[in-house]
């Protein structure tokens, strides 16, 4: 028995059309006279000017037209996705498309639509880069009020957008927040995430002069804290946080409370660079403290995360944390982490001791993962690192009890690295495994690694 593609129930086909591009999916309507109305009912449309052939004043006011060609026949009850990508030129600037946008949003908003994605952007790259090029105030277009009253949206992702005067938002059944390089006034961000009661997920990454946040959801699961390179506080008070994601600077006095949930138990952090391009803006972060009172800061910071099991730690260099007093003010303050993830550069004695203070601080490491980068930073590199210049190890109980397993990656051999690795193998009492992923140009093989062993229960084996 065959089964014709007609067979299929209305529903069926609208999800199969939901999946194709815009001009592929209007094709559609020409099959037979069956499928003539389809497409004026697919539950999601999107449109990406990049697919369109060109970003010049033509061909931008035929993607303009073509979106509201499309609204304008949709005959669908409600709409489950809209998806805008736009690339403002030189020629054609968002300011002269407020008419189309808010025509496309109101007709969005009308239609009960439950997940809006809006990406604004210029079309050259360099304006992420160079803050000449960056667009004028006048040139932008600024979302209007209403889409933030929109009681049927479940889902808002806005990228290189501008957010004017938004009133009180009613979201009210909003899960999922994005604003990602989006651009307005303090108020207008923080009184957007405090009227979304039901916010699951929160990222906020790319505002640089944003420089403190509030955050109290009952309901928050996941949030996502990222290159905000000015943010001086962040308070957050999400008793269910389950996943937290944070890139700042720990060292320079950041007032960072976090009102404990018992449920918080993966947590990324990253250090900044200490130079910085975002949106056009550059920023130089000021110079590192005294040891001591970076180690007070780190400490505070360290007090809110006693639940997590699961720690990522990302920093350019980990001779930030090559400071001994760490030992003395944070004792314990990280017993609970089982599985932790450090990526950064290990190249000379003091990151090497970095990483040894960090591991020292976390008793009940069972998993570890190191992943080995390249030195970003203007810090001359240490070349000199020898098994003839001892290390002076701190006592690291994980490697007496609990560490189990090791995944290196972009592992190379050099120097630095193995004498880290040849410490570990050599007091790691309950190692069962370490598996090695290659770097592009490895000084050693895995002959060479199991010669550092004193256990022939470890096995070492490729990733």
């Amino acid at each position: 028995m065959t089964t014709n593609i007609d067979d299929l129930i209305d529903d069926i086909l609208l999800c199969v059309i939901s999946f194709l591009p815009p001009k592929d999916a209007a094709r559609t309507s020409i099959l037979c006279r069956r499928w003539r109305y389809l497409y004026g009912r697919c539950p999601s449309i999107a449109f990406d000017q990049r697919n369109f052939g060109g970003d010049g004043e033509f061909r931008t006011k035929i993607f303009l037209n073509i979106i509201s060609s499309t609204l304008l026949f949709y005959k669908g009850e409600s709409l489950e996705q809209f998806k805008l990508v736009f690339n403002a030129n030189a020629t054609y600037k968002l300011s002269k498309c407020p008419t189309y946008f808010d025509s496309f949003l109101r007709t969005a908003r009308e239609k009960n639509v439950r997940s809006i994605c809006l990406e604004m952007s210029y079309a050259s790259s360099t304006v992420l880069h160079d803050k000449t090029n960056k667009p004028n105030t006048e040139d932008e277009y600024c979302l209007p009020s209403y889409i933030f009253k929109c009681a049927s949206l479940q889902r808002l992702i806005l990228k290189d957008c501008t957010l004017g005067t938004i009133g009180t938002p009613s979201l009210q059944n909003l899960a999922v927040l994005h604003l990602i390089r989006v651009e307005g006034s303090k108020q207008s961000i923080q009184e957007l995430i405090t009227n979304c009661i039901s916010l699951r997920e929160l990222a906020v990454e790319g505002c640089p002069l944003l420089a403190k946040l509030q955050i109290s959801l009952l309901k928050l699961e996941t949030l996502s804290v990222r290159c905000c390179h000015q943010m001086k506080s962040l308070r957050i008070s999400a008793p269910n946080l389950f996943s937290l994601n944070f890139e700042a600077d720990l060292f320079n006095k950041l007032d960072f409370n976090l009102l404990k949930p018992e449920e918080l138990r993966c947590v990324r952090l990253c250090l900044c660079q200490q130079k910085e391009y975002i949106n056009g803006i550059f920023f130089e972060l000021p110079k590192p403290p005294s040891s001591l009172t970076r180690a007070k800061e780190f400490t505070k910071f360290a007090m809110e995360l006693q639940n997590t099991k699961n720690l990522s730690l990302a920093s350019s260099s980990f001779e930030d944390f090559a400071i001994e007093e760490l030992l003395q003010f944070a004792p314990l303050q990280l017993h609970n982490v089982k599985h932790l993830s450090l990526k950064g550069w290990i190249g000379s004695r003091k990151a090497i001791l970095g990483v040894s203070i960090l591991l020292a601080l976390m008793p009940s490491i069972e998993s570890l993962i190191l992943e080995f980068t390249e030195n970003t930073t203007e810090k001359p590199q240490d070349s000199t690192v020898t098994d003839e210049e001892p290390i002076d190890f701190p006592s690291i109980d994980c490697l007496n009890y609990t560490l189990k397993r090791i995944t290196l990656r972009k592992f190379v051999g050099d120097e630095a690295e193995l004498i880290l690795l040849k410490h570990i193998l050599q007091h790691a009492a309950f190692l069962d495994e370490v598996c090695i992923g290659w770097g592009k140009e490895k000084h050693v093989n895995l002959e060479d690694i199991n010669e550092l062993k004193n256990s022939k229960s470890i096995k070492i084996i490729d990733e």
